[in-house]
């Protein structure tokens, strides 16, 4: 297997030198501000989208700056079906999960209430109505895995009923 060729700035400035000679001389002169502006006016790079940048920023920010986000956009009216569970004390809203994994905070939560009701994942399965053998909870706990829409419901049923536990 070929190793994947390093596609830097250096890199970049060597195919614009060889292959558009006009565009880096431009660059050179100061028309590009960077390798990478000079590289999209010469076809060989494109720009992010709007929408890579947000999963940049998303996969960078911490678990509160990203609940801060999604209680910012719930104050906008977005929905997000079976992700965020009732809204607790005020306005802030407490989720469960976010891109279908569990919050730390959650799975804590889960874990406690299972100690205290000496619970396997599989009873916690099967009180959701879901098979004992039925994996998906033990391994979102384990491995921060992530969980269908069905579940990640079905788990905050599960916690509104066990919420005095």
């Amino acid at each position: 297997m070929a190793i994947k060729q390093k596609r830097d700035s250096a890199y970049y400035e060597a195919r614009l030198q060889r292959d558009h000679a006009a565009i880096y001389s431009d660059f050179k002169a100061g028309k590009y501000l960077t390798i990478t502006d000079a590289a999209v006016a010469a076809g060989l790079k494109k720009r992010r989208t709007n929408l890579q940048e947000m999963a940049n920023a998303w996969s960078k920010a911490t678990a509160s700056e990203r609940a801060d986000f999604l209680q910012l956009l719930a104050g906008k009216g977005v929905v997000f079906p079976s992700v965020l569970s009732q809204p607790v004390v005020g306005t802030v809203i407490a989720t469960i999960a976010v891109n279908q994994k569990l919050t730390v905070s959650t799975s804590d939560r889960i874990k406690e209430i299972m100690s205290k009701r000496r619970l396997k994942p599989g009873d916690v399965m099967a009180e959701m109505g879901y098979p004992r053998l039925d994996a998906s909870v033990a391994t979102a706990l384990a491995r921060e895995t992530k969980l269908r829409p069905d579940v990640i419901s079905a788990l905050e049923n599960w916690l509104d009923a066990n919420s005095s536990v």
